[in-house]
């Protein structure tokens, strides 16, 4: 006989048992946890409440209409939403649709359990997670590289990797469809900070991770154009891609009041996004929709979920900020996908990765000269490449500059065309009027861009404007908080601005989110020098150069006859035979201040100037480590011609 649907509500009068045996699945309700022999299957908690609906079930059939009012009690979902889930939740299981051996499809009707399903006792339940729980230890989620600043201060910008521009989302499955579901009251009004998780991958192809990704920095950055809303920057989101943590727990991770997650599948050139609104203290979904349309009309409704999502919050819109998301963008489709390869490229922050990141955006701008973000994409591989040491930063720079400048004429609300202008104007150019012009656009226009906030944040240490630099780094940080860049920088504002025990928790901060990042180690022996804590200054320092596979032999020798004193000089003995293309002279520069040497420093210092190579040329006026020179006639000649707004009085 073939098994009914299920047709009334008995189920849930029943106790539920405190755990299932689903062939070979264990079911413990208690933690919400799946388990397959020693292996935890990581599910999301939509995912686990829909499993256990049809393991409830089981071997009835339960409808569309069934599986919308016990996973998503009190709200209306379509059927394509479902369908989505399900497939998320096979996929999770490692089951085939065609061959099923837990869930079977019914076409137009809805799912059932086919694989044999027994209750369990406390006792069973207990005996079977032991058994499987001591050899299932789940990884730790997926961290960002861990990448810091070249040399001295790292060019203090050096690892601020401009983040690219909006892109595109697809449009809903049909302007009146019923695709849309809301909860009764509509969104809670205490939303006012947000997270948009990693969107999933669901075309079962590997090399789509890009697209997927490329959604969600899409979303992510239109809806960080809203000033009232607290956006977590993607970097952090990223950070629980494939995360086994739950949303409550994410949450407060990130800090956030809800967060947006969904899917993305690309296939026959069509895209089709699934986006879910969730309250992230209770795992409560307020609202989901489907995205459906071709790729060559992929940008022309990339602002359609941010709409959606700002709608459901009911956050308050300034006309500029409407104005924003309302705007419409067309482009080659070719050249979409060439931009965002370059982006995924771009990401990997190797000079490698940066190369192809630039073929991959000229590319996309050979094939559309009127898309603004390739122009963007460009800028930033140009950038990237300067960093890298793959170019020199006096060929990098100005090419970075003609391609933000390109990209701003064809369309001047591109935040990160602006951030990358500022950067050059203000590191390269020395105009610092045109860099606070620019920062501040790509703050209006952006408010929750993080790397925006640490940009302007360096350029108002150059200003002496210290305390205000402080703020936006603190800014930054919020808005990111598990980027390394974000967090490393804040440490180092809090450095210059001689608050030295603030600068040494937020480095040890920085270690325990990252503990094999150089900078942090480097960030924390500049602290300690400070402090005339010279042991330890000289442990992080070696720490540093042990995870560079650096030998330090000579340099153990040299601390041990003659101190901390001995350790510099036998290090700038080092750095000097340093081939010149490969040298920081930002590096010897903070050795010989650091040893009192006015005659040396200022070599450097002005050999820093002529080539405008290192930007720690910028940084006399705050470095702690230049104290012992700055009185001198040399150093106030040479603040004179670098040409410093004087004094430093302005507000903004």
């Amino acid at each position: 006989m073939a098994p009914q649907a299920w047709t009334t509500n008995t189920a849930d009068l029943t106790p539920d048992p405190p755990g299932y045996q689903v062939d070979d699945l264990l079911i413990d309700l208690a933690p919400r946890r799946v388990r397959r022999a020693a292996t935890v299957i990581p599910l999301k908690s939509l995912s686990f409440d829909l499993l256990v609906t049809l393991v409830r079930a089981a071997p009835g059939l339960v409808s569309f209409e069934q599986l919308s009012e016990r996973v998503w009690p009190g709200l209306v979902v379509t059927p394509e939403t479902i369908v989505q889930r399900v497939k998320l939740l096979r996929s999770a299981l490692g089951d085939d649709p065609h061959a099923p051996r837990y869930i079977e499809g019914v076409r137009g009707r809805g799912y059932r359990m086919v694989a044999e399903v027994r209750p369990l006792t406390d006792t069973t339940v207990t005996e079977a997670a032991t058994a499987s729980a001591a050899s299932a230890t789940p990884p730790a989620p997926p961290r960002p590289a861990a990448w810091g600043p070249l040399g001295w201060i790292g060019g203090t910008l050096s690892i601020v990797v401009l983040l690219a521009a909006s892109w595109a989302l697809v449009h809903y499955w049909g302007a009146s469809n019923p695709a849309e579901r809301t909860s009764p009251d509509g969104a809670p009004a205490a939303i006012r900070s947000l997270a948009v998780l990693p969107l999933e991958n669901l075309s079962g192809d590997k090399e789509q991770e890009y697209f997927a990704d490329g959604m969600t920095d899409a979303l992510t950055t239109d809806l960080a154009q809203i000033g009232s809303l607290r956006v977590i920057s993607r970097t952090s989101a990223m950070r629980f891609k494939g995360s086994k943590e739950s949303l409550p727990q994410i949450g407060r991770d990130l800090q956030v009041d809800a967060v947006v997650e969904g899917t993305v599948t690309r296939s026959a050139g069509r895209v089709r996004i699934t986006a879910q609104l969730i309250e992230a203290s209770k795992d409560h979904h307020l609202w989901a929709r489907s995205y459906e349309r071709d790729l060559k009309d992929v940008l022309s409704l990339q602002d359609e979920i941010a709409r959606d999502v700002t709608a459901q919050i009911r956050v308050e819109l300034t006309p500029k900020e409407r104005s924003l998301l309302m705007q419409a963008h067309t482009a080659d489709p070719e050249a979409q996908d060439d931009y965002l390869r370059g982006r995924y490229w771009n990401s990997l922050m190797t000079p490698e990765g940066a190369q192809k990141g630039l073929d991959y955006s000229q590319q996309a701008v050979a094939k559309d000269s009127s898309y603004a973000l390739a122009y963007a994409g460009v800028a930033e591989s140009y950038f990237l490449l300067g960093l890298t040491g793959a170019l020199p930063w006096e060929e990098a720079y100005p090419k970075q500059k003609d391609a933000a400048i390109k990209a701003l004429a064809l369309d001047p609300s591109l935040a990160e065309a602006h951030a990358s202008l500022a950067q050059v104007r203000w590191a390269y150019d020395w105009d610092w009027s045109g860099a606070k012009e620019e920062f501040r656009q790509a703050i209006d226009l952006r408010p929750n861009y993080a790397l925006a906030h640490t940009c302007y944040s360096a350029y108002l240490l150059v200003m002496e404007r210290v305390d205000e630099a402080v703020k936006e780094s603190e800014q930054a940080r919020d808005l990111d908080p598990f980027s390394a860049t974000t967090v490393w920088w804040l440490g180092q504002t809090l450095y210059h601005a001689r608050r030295y025990d603030d600068a040494l928790r937020q480095n040890r901060l920085g270690l325990e989110i990252y503990p094999d990042n150089v900078s942090f180690y480097e960030a924390m022996a500049n602290v300690y020098e400070q402090k005339k804590m010279f042991a330890e200054a000289y442990g992080a320092r070696v720490q540093a150069l042990k995870l560079r596979n650096y030998p330090t032999l000579a340099l153990d020798e040299a601390y041990q006859r003659s101190g901390y004193d001995g350790y510099l000089r036998r290090l700038i003995a080092i750095l000097e035979h340093v081939p010149p293309q490969q040298l920081c002279p930002g590096c010897l520069i903070h050795q010989y201040g650091l040893l009192g040497d006015e005659a040396h420093a200022m070599t450097w210092l002005e050999r820093a100037y002529a080539e405008r190579r290192s930007e720690a040329v910028l940084f006399i006026r705050t470095a702690p480590e230049l104290d012992s020179i700055r009185s001198s006639a040399r150093f106030r000649d040479l603040v004179r011609r670098i040409g410093f707004p004087q004094p430093p009085n302005a507000k903004n």
